[in-house]
């Protein structure tokens, strides 16, 4: 008892005697990989991280250094106690390389989750896929065994364009796929060859965007399904203003932080730990289907 008495003092003066600049977050911190975190959602959602999580420790991902360097810059200027809490890096996840050296440059980790944010629209398929999709795809690959098990989470920023070309597509045996990823027998391997099957298409405006966002949620359900000691799942941010949208002239008006509350909601909040995963939610972080659209407000999805 003396002993544990003695060791509990000891433990105590060494708390009294840090800097005061050290922080709880820095003493114990959750850390989150954001890509495309330099601007629109994605820096959106490293501003909610930063503000509403102490704990948490951002790493921006960002295609080009300087651009992910001044996000940071705002970010530290703009969010109180975000100093020193997060941290510019440099990946592009269309490059098998780039994404490697990304997780190479990160040490071991341990990391607590990976939001998959960066994304394309108006590019041939090729293009759209090896971004929304095999993007995705590489960072998980990559950063996975960083993560902290049990627990650790990803979640991969969709759309409601997913369950839209779900509901429209025309092939019958597709669409089954897509509406229920159990049910593809190759797993994600399969999935994979679905994706490349596309490659060369001649693009049909938002088709490819629509059926990357379809794949990525399919993957979500395999992914989940393969990996049970982690907490997998997908969401719409909502029909957000960002460059995205702007570029495609879809005229959405909500800002980014708008954005932010459905993928902060399922990378932080306890409600999702201890049921099943690999679900795809809406803007309102509540349960939707993945082969039609559920609008904010409605009545969660209920199905298996």
């Amino acid at each position: 008892m003396a002993r544990l008495f003695r060791a509990s003092i000891l433990a105590l003066f060494a708390l009294l005697l840090l800097p005061a600049s050290t922080s709880l977050a820095t003493m114990s911190s959750k850390t989150v990989l954001v890509t495309g975190g330099n601007k629109g959602i994605g820096k959106a959602v490293c501003a909610r991280l930063l503000s509403d999580h102490p704990d948490v420790t951002v790493l921006l991902g960002s295609r080009d250094a300087g651009r992910g360097d001044e996000a940071v810059r705002d970010l530290e200027s703009t969010v109180p106690g975000a100093g020193g809490r997060v941290k510019s890096i440099v990946i592009d996840t269309s490059s098998d390389e780039s994404v490697k050296a990304a997780a190479n440059s990160c040490g071991d980790g341990p990391l607590y989750g990976v939001v998959n944010n960066a994304g394309i629209w108006g590019k041939s398929f090729d293009d759209t896929l090896d971004v929304n999709y095999f993007g995705v795809r590489r960072v998980c690959d990559a950063f996975e065994p960083k993560l902290v098990r049990p627990g650790g989470r990803i979640v991969n920023i969709g759309s409601a364009s997913g369950p839209m070309f779900v509901a429209g597509c025309r092939a019958r045996d597709l669409r089954s796929k897509l509406a229920d990823p159990l049910s593809i027998k190759g797993g994600v391997a399969e999935l994979d060859e679905i994706a490349k099957s596309y490659f060369g298409v001649t693009d049909y405006g938002g088709d490819a965007y629509g059926l990357s966002k379809a794949l990525l949620n399919a993957y979500t359900v395999l992914h989940a399904r393969d990996e049970p000691d982690l907490i997998v799942n997908s969401c719409s941010p909502g029909f957000i203003r960002t460059d995205l949208t702007i570029n495609a002239g879809l005229g959405a008006t909500n800002p980014p932080e708008k954005g932010a509350f459905a993928p902060v909601d399922l990378l932080m909040n306890s409600k999702f730990e201890g049921i099943p995963t690999g679900r795809y939610y809406g803007s309102d972080a509540v349960r939707s289907p993945l082969d039609c659209y559920r609008g904010p407000g409605d009545p969660p999805f209920e199905g298996p």
